[in-house]
């Protein structure tokens, strides 16, 4: 099975950590450039980094087997155990399979599966089109493509999230450890960290090693301060909460506080101005650039 993923001089330290820790289960397909041309403080590099990303995961479509299933995958991420056997099981009756942002909601885009089908194609394409429409985060265009039905109802496409060991450290928000941790997706950093530098997430990846190992009080420690940091907190009410902007997602049951949306939308036509939301799950309004983050998926890489 391969697996896909680029990335630049900057990210050298986090790539040497992904190829190491991967236990030879995939075929590793690199590419690297000397500079991606990032964004200073802006969540993963900024829009170059979003569509360079999009561009290259079409490529990888074009170049597999049509029904071949891949991964694709940030730079982030460390490798804890076997995880093949946990695509082939997710993936099998799906087109697409992407970690968890929370426990109990959102998708992050940095390690997913995906079957080259004719559905997949027709995502990511929307996917790279829209995010450069927009000029905007990546991983709310896929959010809200998915979680709005957009995804399903345009493109017939069937997708799944990953079970918790295949684990991000937004999802420490909730305060708690899976039972059993097969890979790590360094997506949140408390402090302020810049795009180009990898320090914090592998300081991070130390401290999930020392935890798999047995040293446990490290991230035990890390774990209770994410789940009190007000960013967090934040973020989760502006992604995936009652100040989310764009469409209704209703993939979500009746009720849910994220399945309305609108709220950027909402304020501007309170404010007199106009509604921004696009329809049938786009990106939703136009979108402002996210601040200085911290924040998941606002990421850092």
């Amino acid at each position: 099975m391969k697996l896909f993923f680029f990335c630049d001089s900057n990210f050298r330290p986090l790539r040497d950590r992904l190829v190491s820790s991967q236990r030879g289960e995939f075929e590793l397909q690199e590419d690297f450039i000397e500079d991606l041309g990032v964004m200073q403080n802006r969540a993963g590099g900024g829009v170059p980094t979003y569509l360079y990303k999009a561009q290259k995961i079409k490529n990888a479509l074009d170049s597999v087997e049509e029904g071949e299933v891949f991964v694709f995958s940030d730079v982030d991420i460390q490798f804890l155990g076997s995880v093949r056997g946990i695509v082939e099981e997710t993936i099998a009756d799906v087109d697409l399979v992407l970690q968890r942002e929370f426990e109990d909601i959102g998708v992050n885009i940095g390690f997913i599966a995906m079957r080259n089908s004719a559905a997949t194609r027709a995502f990511w394409k929307h996917v790279h089109s829209e995010t450069e429409r927009i000029q905007g985060l990546d991983q709310r265009v896929v959010n809200n493509a998915l979680y709005s039905g957009l995804a399903r109802q345009q493109f017939g496409l069937h997708w799944a999230r990953f079970p918790p060991e295949v684990w991000a450290s937004s999802t420490a928000g909730s305060g708690k450890l899976p039972e059993k941790l097969v890979l790590y997706h360094a997506n949140f950093t408390i402090e302020r960290s810049k795009s180009f530098d990898p320090s914090l997430k592998l300081e991070q990846m130390d401290m999930v090693s020392n935890y798999v190992s047995g040293d446990r009080e490290g991230l035990l420690h890390w774990v209770e301060l994410v789940a009190s940091d007000r960013s967090m907190a934040d973020y989760r009410d502006r992604h995936f909460g009652s100040r989310r902007p764009g469409p209704e997602w209703v993939e979500l049951p009746p009720g849910h506080v994220a399945r309305p949306g609108g709220f950027r939308e909402k304020r501007g036509a309170a404010a007199g101005g106009t509604a921004g939301g696009t329809a049938g799950g786009a990106a939703g309004a136009s979108e402002t650039p996210a601040p200085p983050a911290t924040t998941p998926e606002e990421p850092v890489s």
